[in-house]
This record gives C-alpha cells, structure tokens and sequence, in this order.
C-alpha cells in the first residue's frame, strides 16, 4: 500500500516557500526600510497618544475637583444658613440679613456649576485619556511584538488603522490646553509611564 507525505512535511514546505518568497519580493516581518518606516509611524502613533492621554488626565482630574467643590459649596452655605437663622443672627433691624446674603452666594454658586458642567467636561476629558491610553498600548505592541508575526502588507493595515484611530479620537476629544500640554510633557518625560522591567536600575 502506498503513504503520502506526513501533514507536517507539507505544511513546514510551506512554510519555508513563503518565508523564501517574503524575502524575494521584500516583504514579511523581515521586510526592510518600508517597515521600518512603519515602526517609526507606530512609535509616533504611541508617542502622540501618551502625551495627548496625559493632558486629558490632567484637565479631567482638574475639573473633577472642581466640579466636587461646586457641589459641595452650596450644600456647606446651606448649613451655615440654618445655623445662623437657629442662632437668631440673621441680623435685626438696621442689621445685614447674612442668612439672605448666604443664600444668595449659594445659588450663584449652583448657578455656576449647572451653565459650565465641569462634571459633564471632567467625564469628556477622563474618557478622552482612556482612550488615547488604549490607542498608546496597541501602538506600542503593533511595533514591538505583533509585527514579527504580521506580513509587511498587514502591518501596514495595521498601522494606517491606528493613525486614523489616533485622528478619529482627535476630532471626537475635548480641546487641551497648553498649560495641561506642558504638564504632561513633564510627566512623560520623567518616565511615570515607564514598566519596571524596562527601566535600567538594577
């Protein structure tokens, strides 16, 4: 009775072609200075991101506080309002009403919180900062790791995915500011985001 070739002489022939014919027509995870210039658009993808996550975090963090003070002003002018109408120090005749005036102050401040929702723009900004988080980290392994495993054609869909992810997000993001910008680039540059194991120390 006669045997065909074992599946795995097959398959690792097969292999071995499409290896050799990568590298004939320059292509494959071995390509050379196209995919090169592909890493370099990956690593500024994850570049554009960790800063522009940065500042997002920063304007989000920001309004957060502000946006919990806002809250909690007119809820402390509240209670010092009844506390001085029980103490009978609302003033008398001829005498400033400071319940009245509290008052006043409390619903301005509420005033404030509902026309510039810094709550609303604190989620915007912290969603914002997430997303441009992931987008850094999928950047980062695409040109790290996922490459060696990808032909050169499906790199490149790969990374001209994440730059228009990168534009997309732009366009649908809240505006930074250049005080938050600077403050990030600080941040980046003194290594936060650095993993341990990357780091040179010992």
């Amino acid at each position: 009775e006669r045997r065909g070739c074992p599946s795995w002489v097959g398959t690792a022939f097969w292999r071995l072609f499409s290896i050799t014919n990568n590298l004939a027509i320059g292509g494959g995870a071995m390509g050379g200075t196209e995919t090169e210039t592909l890493v370099t658009e990956c690593r500024q993808i994850q570049d554009d991101s960790t800063y522009t996550a940065e500042a997002h975090h920063i304007i989000g963090c920001a309004l957060s506080k502000r946006a919990f003070g806002m809250k909690l002003t007119p809820a402390l002018i509240t209670v010092a309002s009844a506390f001085v109408l029980l103490m009978g120090w609302s003033g008398g005749e001829g005498k400033p009403n400071w319940a009245a005036w509290v008052t006043l102050v409390s619903g301005i401040v509420t005033t404030l919180s509902v026309i510039m929702e810094p709550e609303k723009l604190a989620r915007s900004h912290l969603f914002a900062a997430k997303a441009f988080t992931v987008l850094k980290h999928d950047a980062r392994v695409a040109h790290e790791s996922f490459r060696y495993f990808m032909s050169e054609s499906e790199f490149f869909n790969n990374v001209k995915l994440l730059r228009e992810r990168y534009n997309l997000l732009v366009q649908s993001s809240p505006a930074t500011n250049e005080q938050a910008f600077e403050k990030a680039r600080l941040r980046v540059k003194s290594d936060i985001h650095e993993a341990d194991f990357r780091s040179s120390a010992p």
